[in-house]
């Protein structure tokens, strides 16, 4: 069992075609199960915006998950934090991806700052504790 964290921003600054983002976990890794809180910013035209509505959901599937609206802007700005965990019944690679449902005649660039960090925390099945508990 691995717990991760992942703050991803991405942008794009050409293209209109009509697309959502969505946000999935691949790779050769065989998965037990999943769950994470996906915080995301709703897309804009830029990251310096300071009062902009965000969204939370809690999933639990590695399969890529819609986390926008339809997208039609030419310049476009998204951002989300995702914390969870994951248990790997056999290893492999453990890839987050991004899925675009067209191609928007522009491509996203993940900028500077974008990061997973992932730990183990125990076997799977196991009653781990981290730390002191009362």
């Amino acid at each position: 069992v691995y717990e991760f964290e992942m703050i991803v921003a991405v942008s794009k600054s050409a293209g209109t075609t009509s697309h959502t983002f969505g946000v999935g976990f691949g790779g050769t890794a065989s998965i037990n199960n999943i769950g994470y809180r996906l915080n995301v910013q709703n897309p804009t035209t830029s990251f310096t915006v300071v009062a902009i509505a965000d969204y939370v959901m809690f999933v639990q599937t590695a399969s890529n998950t819609t986390i926008t609206g339809a997208q039609t802007s030419a310049n476009l700005g998204l951002s989300f934090v995702t914390k969870g965990t994951v248990s790997i019944n056999a290893g492999g690679t453990f890839i987050p991806q991004y899925t675009l449902s067209a191609a928007p005649g522009g491509a996203y660039s993940t900028n500077i700052g974008s990061y997973i960090r992932i730990a183990p925390v125990g076997a799977s099945g196991s009653n781990t504790s981290v730390g002191a508990w009362a």
